[in-house]
């Protein structure tokens, strides 16, 4: 197989909240990341008598942890507000995403709905410059795949 020539780096990345999964709020002016845990698919073995290798087989797939940041701000439109309250209120919330940035064409990610479990307050150290942010993971069951159009 050839050397690979089209790699794609997260520089452009879009990045979209929404409580309803119809309107999307942009966040890639507040965000620079995504990561992703969880989703393992749950596997069994079984060792018989004959044989130097188990039986293998495969089950359910657990939830995943899409975990994201934020700038944090106090401003009427600032996507932390967003998040705070799906948090304080234990409302659902997804997550959408396209790595190549949002052109007609490009793959998308959603992931959702889901609920964000973890306090997402503002936190800081006072010796550094660096701006806040906040960190917020979305427990979810689902991540799909769609193209841009």
């Amino acid at each position: 197989m050839p050397q690979a020539t089209d790699s794609i780096s997260f520089k452009d990345a879009y990045i979209e909240i929404s409580d309803d999964d119809v309107t999307y709020t942009d966040i890639s002016g507040y965000s620079n990341k995504v990561e992703i845990g969880g989703g393992e698919r749950m596997s069994g073995e079984f060792f018989t008598a004959d044989g130097d290798t188990p039986i293998l087989t495969v089950g359910k797939r657990g939830s995943f942890d899409i975990g994201a940041n934020v700038l944090y701000s106090e401003g009427a439109q600032a996507p932390y507000l967003t998040i705070k309250d799906a948090y304080e209120g234990a409302t659902q919330i997804y997550l959408r995403w396209a790595p190549a940035g949002n052109v007609v064409g490009n793959k998308r990610y959603t992931a959702g709905p889901g609920y964000i479990l973890s306090p997402v307050y503002p936190a800081g150290d006072a010796s550094s410059p660096d701006p806040i942010a906040c960190e917020f993971t979305i427990k979810t069951l689902t991540v799909s795949t769609d193209t841009i159009t």
